[in-house]
């Protein structure tokens, strides 16, 4: 078959009007009572958890200062984006699929383990993975969804920003709560182990989770107190293109330690860093919701 590459421009042409796809259910998703928390770890809390992990200092002090968010309320997936999923998205954006993505968006993995534009036999329940941040953002918006902001996606993690070090509770990670460690060795069925609280799997584990934020190491210091994103909420054209800043990836993957699970802990991850640990979920704006 004759591959066929989509120029940039041509790309950012076909997408617009994503926003328009008519899919405004809640089937799969959690609503999220907005309110205040804080964000961010004391520096003598990232000395002890230094020590305890024994990793250097400077691996979490990103999750410095603590401070005050104050959060809207709003929807998100119960579960990390599944394969047959963005295998619809493909099917009705056929921009999209890996033959016609233009080389300047990826690292060359994108959806490398696909044949024939499906994903692998059995494996429809299982999360995306090998896609880069540019996808994630566009199928979220044809889903009249978008990214969630590291903010948000904390404040789910925490159940709606209660001190706990995991989603689950304060208790280390073993193998009844998360795929990590290698434990499986690769990503598995979403939904494989308990909720949070508030009924959002695989916050922790199984694959990183893609955010809208563009990383800064120092942007606590900085940081609105209300809805802070670093960087836009929403994309278009072909300046969304040309974005080649690292984004914001949280909770850590089937390969990852337990430090990299804690619902404070910030990595950071090029956007057209496709692999087979990271993958991401949508949310949704109260505002753009026809159950409001």
């Amino acid at each position: 078959m004759k591959r066929i590459i989509l120029s940039v421009m041509t790309l950012a042409a076909c997408c617009t009007g994503c926003m328009q796809t008519k899919d405004l259910s809640h089937q799969d998703m959690v609503f999220v009572e907005g309110g205040d928390f804080i964000m961010g770890t004391t520096s003598k809390v990232i000395d002890s958890l230094a020590n305890q992990y024994g990793f250097p200092k400077d691996f979490i002090s990103s999750e410095f200062p603590p401070h005050k968010v104050s959060i809207s309320s709003f929807y998100i997936d119960k579960f990390e984006v599944k394969n047959v999923d963005f295998k619809e998205f493909i099917d009705k954006k056929p921009m999209w699929q890996k033959e016609n993505l233009p080389d300047s968006l990826d690292n060359g993995n994108y959806l490398k383990h696909w044949e024939n534009n499906s994903y692998p036999n059995g494996e429809e329940m299982f999360p995306v993975i090998n896609v880069n941040w540019y996808a994630a953002v566009e199928y979220c918006k044809c889903k009249n969804k978008r990214l969630p902001t590291e903010a948000e996606w904390e404040y789910v993690a925490r159940n709606r920003g209660e001190f706990r070090e995991y989603p689950w509770s304060n208790e280390q990670p073993d193998s009844s709560k998360a795929n990590f460690m290698n434990l499986v060795g690769n990503a598995i069925e979403v939904g494989s182990y308990p909720p949070n609280e508030l009924g959002v799997y695989d916050l922790a584990g199984n694959v990183w989770e893609y955010t809208l934020d563009r990383w800064s190491s120092d942007y606590y210091l900085k940081s609105p107190e209300t809805n802070p994103v670093n960087g836009k909420k929403y994309f278009e054209g072909v300046e969304f293109f040309k974005i080649k800043s690292r984004r914001v990836i949280r909770g850590g993957s089937w390969g990852g330690a337990a430090i990299n699970l804690r619902t404070r802990f910030r990595d950071s991850h090029p956007p057209e860093g496709s692999g087979n640990h990271v993958g991401f979920r949508c949310v949704k704006d109260i505002a753009t919701s026809n159950n409001k």
